[in-house]
């Protein structure tokens, strides 16, 4: 059987056999559905809930566990994934969530919402800020940060440099719009000794499959304070 929100959508997907995706204005990317062995799956990113979790597979360099519980590298590397999820993106009342998780049951992992102008990348770039402000906390002095989102990678990484050069400029001569979250992350990432790796969404790597659940979370936070 499928719900009542599958039956209403059904009819005009069925003819799809693959993920669709799309970038919206603000450059983030959405997966809305995918048709998997005749049965429809949707993705939570643009307000869907996905009725089935993924199979989950660890995917990545080798790693143990140390005395905090932390996953670590071969290279001393705390690993941490994170992630943003915002309903409504670019559109009127949206509402962002953001996801930190070191490992299962952490007392580390994050789930909270934004409170304030809330867009996928904001929720990217401050689900980054929070995980370097608890992993300084508990004394990590290496962290390597697990993100599906390209773009925050290449803004810290490439951007920046270049946007603090031209006066906070884009190529366009336009303002950064983040500016103010990414000045933050800086902050919030110095004395780390930081790397980072891209992993791909929704393929089953459990760290982003758990950090994303964390995120949708904190937005449900936010239905509840205003349902309270």
């Amino acid at each position: 059987m499928i719900s009542r929100l599958q039956s209403r959508i059904l009819p005009r997907l069925i003819h799809l056999q693959n993920p669709q995706r799309f970038f919206n204005d603000e450059g983030c990317e959405h997966e809305l559905f995918y048709l998997k062995n005749n049965k429809l799956n949707i993705d939570e990113r643009d307000g869907f809930i996905t009725p089935e979790i993924p199979k989950i597979s660890n995917i990545g360099s080798p790693s143990f566990r140390s005395e905090s519980n932390f996953i670590v590298d071969e290279n001393g590397y705390v690993n941490v994934y994170t992630d943003g999820a915002c309903i409504s993106n670019g559109m009127a009342n949206p509402k962002a969530g953001i996801g930190v998780w070191f490992g299962d049951h952490h007392s580390l992992n994050v789930s909270q919402p934004i409170v304030g102008r809330s867009t996928c990348n904001v929720a990217e770039i401050m689900a980054v800020t929070e995980a370097a402000r608890q992993a300084k906390k508990a004394g990590v002095k290496k962290l390597k940060i697990n993100t599906d989102s390209q773009f925050l990678i290449k803004c810290v990484t490439e951007w920046m440099k270049k946007w603090k050069i031209g006066g906070w400029k884009t190529a366009k001569k336009k303002p950064v719009i983040n500016k103010e979250e990414l000045i933050e992350l800086e902050s919030a990432l110095s004395s780390l000794e930081v790397t980072w790796a891209h992993v791909s969404s929704h393929s089953g790597i459990h760290g982003n499959e758990m950090a994303h659940l964390l995120a949708k979370e904190g937005i449900c936070k936010i239905k509840e304070e205003i349902s309270s």
